[in-house]
């Protein structure tokens, strides 16, 4: 790759979300010129092979985390239906992926993009630097790079870096003392013979990947674990087991079926938005949605026994599932979880790490934890670690942290949230463990004003300069459970963006609606705001988080392209039956054919 080379389409991100973005701009344009670029070791993202720590499963089970039109097929990769997907499976497929639709060719690997110039000429200038294999004697690829730095040109610019690229690590007092060793969640596989060596193991955090590492070191290296959670967190996540009885067998069948999707009130998608209407602004529908969440929070409670056992009653979740966003976690364990808890294993603090000795822990509820290592379940760095040029660009973007823009349209938009759903006007129910020494929770004054991902259909900057240009996109900024099928329609909505094919933002004599397409995006990231906040968990405060929305949302990309989102046989089907990637199979070609 010389110094200066010239691309049609330039992906930072090498995950799921970049290489979906490839293989749909390959075959919609055959001749382009693409290049993927990825700091890892190797393609996958969170999937990438020296990620993968022991254990690590998805969420999904067989047949809901694939490509529609590359099939994961279970006896090819030694899987059962119904089967939660080991990370080694999700690496292997998306190798072959990569295979299948030659996207190999175009992939340079250990290759970070430090600057992202935009020139007058409406050109990006990529400044990227790269580094050798980590592994000795490692094999060269064609995803080889040569090391050194080097810069490239690109017509278009898309980031698929996704949101588990950069760890935050939290500011620890005292952490120079501490003796052991002090790590994040993403190095837990490089890390796993020093888990192996210890006896007492501190987590922090309460997310999936918590659970994960708890069980981990517990179950597979025989140490005792402490899940630490500050009381003004989110507190541990919904634990769902992995197959309902009844009629909604999985979560993933739940969240992705209409009828549902009525109970929630989302403002995406033209299709159910009567119902939904209906269902969330009168007293009869909230008094139903009430019910059903209710009643779906005793029934995974039930199933998790959280009230059985004095060890298992701090890992109750604090707040209902109806505001629970994709903190969730699904339990796909070799063994029961719960269990361990019980047999004093793994231990659960709703407390905040105050202090840190040569091998001691202290907690804010007075606890003190001799432990030999700490494991950061922490989160991730929203904003990419790219520095964006000129100065203004990063800020036209909309990334998130910055200082709020445009109050009043923001109360503006809020207000038009809460008309359209009283129910949101209640802040939830936090229903904490008792505690003796409890640290003061942050007022609502308090609580961080900072904004989210201000993205046009969370994928474009909503900035007339960007929209006019068309030559940049994010893919990806968003969390789901329903990756496989959002992913698909983000690429081809791109796709269609930057051939100006997005029907009412189609390049004419009369000019987009820039004041509508402004007031749109606040409007949809202030509902993800207020749909999932912080003190449930929930990332709306950051980046969209999306749940039973996401048919919806997909829905509402779909329709903007002209695209069959109602794609079930019959009514009953479209209501009842949940939506699952093979219903999106022939997407491109839909695409193809409507514009040839």
């Amino acid at each position: 790759m010389d110094s200066m080379d010239r691309v049609d389409l330039l992906i930072v991100g090498a995950g799921w979300h970049g290489l979906v973005m490839a293989k749909t701009y390959i075959e919609t344009h055959p001749e382009a010129s693409i290049l993927i670029l990825d700091y890892g070791e190797s393609i996958g993202g969170t999937w990438a092979e020296e990620r993968l720590y022991p254990g690590l499963k998805t969420n999904n089970i067989v047949g809901t985390f694939e490509f529609s039109d590359f099939p994961l097929t279970p006896k090819l990769y030694g899987l059962e239906p119904g089967q939660h997907i080991p990370g080694t499976v999700v690496h292997k497929y998306l190798c072959d992926f990569s295979k299948h639709y030659d996207l190999e060719s175009r992939i340079r690997l250990r290759t970070k993009v430090d600057t992202a110039t935009l020139l007058p000429s409406g050109l990006w200038q990529i400044g990227y630097s790269t580094s050798p294999s980590s592994s000795a004697g490692a094999e060269k690829s064609d995803m080889e790079p040569t090391t050194g730095r080097g810069e490239v040109l690109a017509s278009k610019l898309v980031l698929a870096t996704g949101l588990s690229s950069q760890p935050f690590m939290p500011p620890l007092p005292g952490r120079e003392n501490f003796k052991g060793h002090i790590f994040h969640a993403k190095d837990f596989k490089s890390r796993a013979e020093d888990i192996a060596s210890s006896k007492t193991v501190v987590v922090i955090g309460g997310n999936k990947s918590a659970w994960d590492v708890c069980y981990t070191s517990a179950a597979r290296f025989g140490a005792n674990a402490h899940m630490i959670m500050r009381r003004s967190g989110g507190g541990p996540s919904w634990v769902w087991p992995a197959k309902f009885p009844g009629f909604f067998t999985s979560l993933a069948g739940l969240s992705s079926t209409r009828l549902v999707s009525w109970l929630d009130p989302s403002p995406f998608g033209p299709s159910g938005k009567a119902m939904r209407a209906i269902m969330n602004r009168s007293w009869v529908g909230q008094k139903l949605i009430s019910l059903f969440w209710s009643h779906l929070d005793s029934k995974v409670a039930s199933f998790n026994e959280y009230d059985g056992h004095p060890r298992t009653k701090n890992l109750k979740p604090w707040t209902s599932t109806y505001w629970m966003g994709n903190s969730l976690s699904i339990h796909n364990y070799e063994t029961r979880w719960f269990d361990l808890a019980k047999d004093g294993r793994i231990t659960a603090h709703a407390a905040e790490v105050v202090s840190l000795s040569e091998g001691t822990v202290q907690l804010s509820d007075g606890t003190s934890i001799k432990a030999d290592a700490i494991v950061c379940c922490t989160g991730w760095e929203a904003k990419p670690n790219i520095k964006f040029l000129p100065e203004d660009v990063a800020t036209k973007i909309g990334f998130p942290g910055e200082l709020p823009s445009d109050p009043s349209l923001k109360a503006q938009v809020r207000e038009e949230v809460w008309n359209s759903a009283p129910i949101l006007r209640r802040e939830p129910i936090r229903n904490l463990p008792v505690s003796l020494n409890a640290e003061t929770l942050p007022s609502k004054k308090e609580k961080s004003e900072s904004s989210p991902y201000r993205l046009y259909r969370f994928v474009v900057p909503y900035h007339h300069d960007f929209i006019r240009r068309r030559n940049f996109a994010i893919i990806g900024a968003h969390i789901t459970i329903h990756t496989a099928i959002l992913s698909q329609a983000q690429a081809l909505w791109i796709t269609s963006y930057f051939d100006s094919r997005i029907r009412h933002l189609e390049g004419s004599n009369k000019e987009p609606d820039y004041h509508k397409i402004k007031h749109d995006t606040f409007y949809h990231t202030e509902f993800e705001r207020i749909r999932r906040p912080r003190e449930t968990g929930g990332a709306g405060e950051r980046y969209p988080d999306l749940v039973v929305d996401s048919i919806p949302y997909a829905d509402m990309l779909l329709s903007d392209m002209g695209l069959t989102y109602h794609r079930k046989q019959s009514l009953y089907k479209e209501i009842m039956e949940a939506y699952r990637v093979s219903d999106y199979k022939g997407l491109v070609n839909e695409w193809i054919e409507l514009h040839s």
